[in-house]
């Protein structure tokens, strides 16, 4: 009986702990992002080849 209710109180607990620092993240993540910063991860490249050929 009491391994049942240690279980219990750790699974809670755990959901708890995850739940809020889910929270917190996100309010830190709102609050740091600036101007037109799109959310997610993008990356943008370009590249350009020029080849002359002197002989």
């Amino acid at each position: 009986m009491e391994l049942m209710i240690n279980f219990i109180i750790g699974l809670i607990s755990s959901i708890c702990i995850g739940l809020i620092t889910n929270y917190i993240y996100d309010k830190v993540k709102s609050h740091l992002s600036i101007g037109s910063r799109k959310s997610g991860s993008e990356l943008e490249l370009k590249f350009e080849f020029k080849f002359t050929k002197k002989y």
